[in-house]
């Protein structure tokens, strides 16, 4: 056991110092190229190598928090939910490029959202978004990582559960369920059962993930068909935010099937794009 524990300490100060190197090596590549070198290349990773569908896709589903405003409100009423939503569906759509500036968009949105569940008293979500917010700069540091050490692309067979392994994974999350809606709503939380629901449909999302397994993505739609219920008539603009994460949700859930019946190999990026980075969320990547 000791060894066991050594090897994987050993192994995570590995994956760490490689990490700081990766990140000391992009400032100094930002150093040599300079303040118009770097302008140059964040602009290069907001807005090129897209290809036209890419760009209507972004611009079909960028605008729909701008839409839902002026449908419904027929001016923009709510500036704060807007922009998270914004925020948010830009970055599921640059993880699922593989663009880095998507942890700038998450970290907004992580940030935004964490102050609009703390005012609507969601302590669940408030202690999700929590970690998330924290993750992003350590997402990013993986992204460099993972681009100065890990060159050959990550590929996984997509798994599928059987009879046993859905009673014990929806066992897992009836118990998480219950137990964290008797947490919230000992401190007075609001909606605490609506609320407990979407961290254990997230949770056992996201151990799913782990394990690859292709219904992860039935316990992402889950979470956010049941984020959409936590939300109803507090904020149009987070439930229309979590209409788009149920959608990319489902598209994941064709591919993973598509790929398994063929028994091809998942890319590795594939994996929590429907997470906010990550992580994912997305809760929020993406979750």
């Amino acid at each position: 056991m000791n060894t066991y524990i050594q090897k994987k300490i050993a192994n995570m100060k590995l994956t760490l110092s490689e990490m700081s190197g990766g990140y000391k090596r992009m400032v100094t590549s930002m150093k040599k190229l300079g303040f118009s070198g770097t302008l140059k290349h964040i602009w290069d990773d907001l807005f090129a190598h897209r290809s036209l569908g890419q760009w209507v896709y972004l611009l079909i589903l960028g605008s729909f928090p701008l839409w839902l405003e002026l449908i419904y409100e027929h001016r923009i009423v709510d500036w704060t939910g807007m922009i998270c939503s914004l925020t948010g569906i830009i970055c599921v759509i640059f993880v699922s490029e593989g663009r880095a500036s998507n942890y700038l968009f998450g970290l907004i949105n992580s940030v935004i959202y964490l102050i609009l569940a703390l005012q609507k008293g969601f302590y669940g979500e408030v202690l999700t978004t929590l970690y998330f917010t924290i993750m992003q700069p350590i997402g990013l540091l993986v992204w460099i990582y993972q681009g100065q050490f890990k060159k050959e692309k990550q590929e996984f067979v997509a798994r599928k559960l059987d009879a046993k392994g859905w009673t014990k994974y929806l066992s897992l999350s009836v118990l998480w369920w219950l137990v964290f809606g008797l947490i919230y709503q000992s401190v007075g939380a609001n909606r605490p059962y609506r609320d407990s629901i979407t961290d254990a449909t997230n949770g056992v999302g996201q151990i799913l993930m782990t394990a690859v397994y292709r219904e992860q993505w039935i316990f992402w739609a889950a979470t956010n068909i049941f984020s959409i219920y936590l939300w109803w008539g507090e904020s149009l603009q987070i439930q229309g935010k979590y209409l788009i994460y149920l959608i990319n949700s489902l598209v994941g859930w064709y591919q993973w099937n598509k790929a398994a019946k063929k028994h091809s190999p998942i890319n590795g990026t594939l994996i929590g794009c429907d997470s906010v980075s990550l992580s994912f969320r997305t809760k929020n990547m993406v979750n």
